[in-house]
């Protein structure tokens, strides 16, 4: 191996306590579910959904215009990433901020493939937590706190910007990434996505009997902070495609990567939603997916 890779460390070596039982997952029409806190996470965690959170990331990294953040923090000491999937945005931020001696990212049992050889900076640390239960992390602690895609994952949004609010240091930032799943059909798209509309309604449908809202805006987030106790909060909107119609190249490439986000990874958004909350059937399901 290359000396430059002594200072990365063992993505494994910070989860030896970790139990199997935690790691382990159970299976529902042929995917992958955790086993940890099991039914509360509506999606999926094996490969294929790795993949798609991984496309998805690349696609918003587009978007983004390859910033690991927007909040203007110029040398952050404690970075906490919630909800970090496979983690790739945290080892992205660890590498951006290597003077960052804590990069804490909570995160539910999906497994960080080896076959992806990914090698993780030192000042990072993965964590195996539920961010809506009671923080374990002193008060005034966090230089950032990021979120990504959180929607139709959290049950109580009050709760864990209070939380939020108060392990975060004096001067320090929140920062969310969120999507709303609406489509927004586009005249130059050439199709009138009429059954795209309709699966993402069903899905919001489904996600209501769940506890879960599937949509969320930035005035609404921009509320929930401010209730908490946020100020200064701004909200920047960006136009996600999905499909390549956008004019620019840089939105063409992120639409082309979130359509194969959304083909790879529809019936895991759907599944659980669908079938146990919604009570459609599997073929129901499979014919509408066949549409979209």
């Amino acid at each position: 191996s290359d000396a430059g890779d002594s200072a990365y460390g063992d993505l494994y070596s910070e989860t030896a306590s970790v139990t199997s039982s935690i790691l382990a997952g159970h299976y529902e029409n042929g995917r992958r579910y955790h086993a940890y806190q099991s039914g509360k996470y509506m999606f999926p965690d094996d490969e294929q959904e790795q993949d798609r959170l991984d496309i998805k990331y690349a696609s918003l990294n587009l978007v983004m215009g390859g910033k690991v953040c927007f909040a203007p923090i110029q040398d952050p000491q404690q970075v906490l990433d919630i909800g970090t999937g496979t983690g790739i945005w945290a080892i992205d931020c660890g590498e951006e901020y290597p003077g960052a001696t804590g990069n804490h990212s909570v995160k539910s049992p999906i497994p960080i493939s080896r076959h992806r050889m990914i090698r993780v900076p030192p000042n990072v640390k993965f964590e195996i937590d539920d961010a809506e239960q009671a923080w374990t992390w002193n008060e005034n602690f966090f230089d950032l706190i990021h979120m990504r895609t959180m929607t139709g994952c959290i049950r109580n949004w009050d709760r864990l910007f209070e939380q939020a609010f108060r392990h975060t240091k004096p001067g320090g930032y929140i920062e969310l990434q969120e999507m709303d799943y609406m489509g927004v059909v586009q005249p130059t798209s050439g199709n009138p996505g009429t059954s795209f509309i309709q699966w993402c309604v069903s899905q919001g449908e489904a996600a209501k009997k769940a506890g879960l809202v599937l949509r969320t805006s930035g005035p609404l987030l921009k509320s929930y902070l401010e209730n908490a106790g946020f100020v200064d909060v701004n909200v920047l909107e960006f136009r996600l495609p999905i499909g390549p119609w956008a004019a620019k190249k840089r939105l063409r490439d992120a639409g082309l990567l979130q359509l194969s986000a959304m083909l790879e990874g529809i019936e895991g958004l759907s599944l659980r939603l669908f079938t146990f909350y919604a009570g459609w059937t599997l073929d129901e399901l499979k014919i509408l997916l066949a549409k979209v």
